[in-house]
């Protein structure tokens, strides 16, 4: 008789609409994990979860936001309070190539605020999740090969090394509440 009772594990995944943030939903689900699924795109977030329980039996619940705005991680910490998040993985983000010589404030502040402060945003908002409900936790933020520079794209360098240092920074910090942070240059 098995006396240990298994806990179902959840995942938030932002960026999850498509490319790497979709294939790492997948995986996730088909490692028996529930899905809570965060893109800016509502019509390939719809496609991702049909996709995705093509395949694997998983409860997956959609959320259509923008994250380079301020108040959103907590607006997603609302709709689904009383739910156990177990891994938080950041993905969401974008850039638009361009000159640096050509960015304007619009441009630039578009790719931080979804680049660094969504990322931010989120880390904090599930982080309290898991400091308030005494749960521990794993981030993992998606950020790029920066170390050589990236022409073209000096914005979305600027942000990704911002979540760098500041998950360096918080994965001490945070520590002690059980919560691991970590970031990944695929």
């Amino acid at each position: 008789m098995n006396l240990t009772k298994e806990i179902q594990k959840t995942a938030l995944v932002t960026g999850a609409a498509s490319g790497l943030g979709f294939e790492l939903a997948m995986l996730l689900a088909r490692d028996g994990y529930q899905l809570v699924l965060v893109d800016v795109n509502d019509k390939k977030l719809q496609k991702a979860k049909e996709d995705i329980l093509t395949l694997y039996s998983s409860e997956i619940q959609l959320m259509h936001k923008d994250l380079s705005q301020q108040n959103v991680a907590e607006e997603i910490f609302k709709a689904i309070e009383g739910k156990r998040i177990d891994v938080l993985v950041n993905n969401a983000g974008g850039q638009f190539p361009q000159a640096a010589l050509d960015f304007s404030p619009k441009g630039w502040n578009a790719v931080i605020d979804t680049n660094l402060n969504g990322t931010w945003w989120m880390m904090q908002s599930t982080a309290r999740h898991w400091v308030k409900h005494k749960q521990p936790g794993a981030i993992v933020s998606i950020v790029a090969d920066i170390w050589r520079g990236m022409p073209g794209i000096a914005h979305t360098c600027a942000a990704r090394a911002g979540v760098i240092y500041m998950s360096k920074s918080v994965a001490v910090e945070w520590a002690p509440h059980d919560i691991r942070v970590n970031c990944v240059a695929p």
